[in-house]
């Protein structure tokens, strides 16, 4: 099978989230500034504005001919991967609301990484332990984030 060039998908990809960044840094500029927390946009516009960035590049190298090409299409197991990772995904989306961050991104990142081929139980574990923890400790303790409760509420 012939190479498989990534430039339409790049153009259209970034051609999507250009459009998403504008609006949500527009948008989150309508919020009010309530006086003991400070300026709440401050995370939505830096996430928007590293993300428009990041679009325009690959916008730029695909316009260039710079963008990557695959060896042929996804065929066998990697697209059973890539299946099993858009069910997970799904799943996980569905059932964070209701069961909350922590019991559900350990399971999905435990499974996200078995899909992907990691069969190290020691790096399945921790990995699946650490980063929930981590980015709980960083966003809703360190920077009040609220992250879905669920069962813990």
């Amino acid at each position: 099978m012939p190479p498989v060039s990534m430039k339409k998908v790049d153009i259209v990809s970034a051609l999507c989230v250009i459009p998403i960044c504008i609006y949500v840094f527009y948008e989150s500029g309508q919020w009010p500034i309530l006086p003991d927390l400070g300026n709440p946009a401050w995370i939505p516009r830096g996430v928007a504005a590293i993300l428009f960035g990041a679009a325009l590049l690959l916008l730029g190298k695909a316009l260039k001919g710079g963008s990557l090409t695959l060896p042929g299409r996804l065929e066998g197991a990697d697209r059973s991967r890539v299946l099993w990772v858009a069910v997970l995904t799904g799943v996980y989306l569905c059932v964070i609301e209701r069961l909350g961050f922590m019991t559900t991104t350990a399971p999905y990142l435990f499974g996200f990484s078995l899909v992907l081929g990691e069969r190290r139980w020691v790096r399945l574990i921790l990995f699946a332990l650490v980063v929930p923890v981590a980015t709980y400790l960083l966003f809703d303790t360190a920077l009040n984030v609220p992250l879905p409760r669920g069962l813990f509420r």
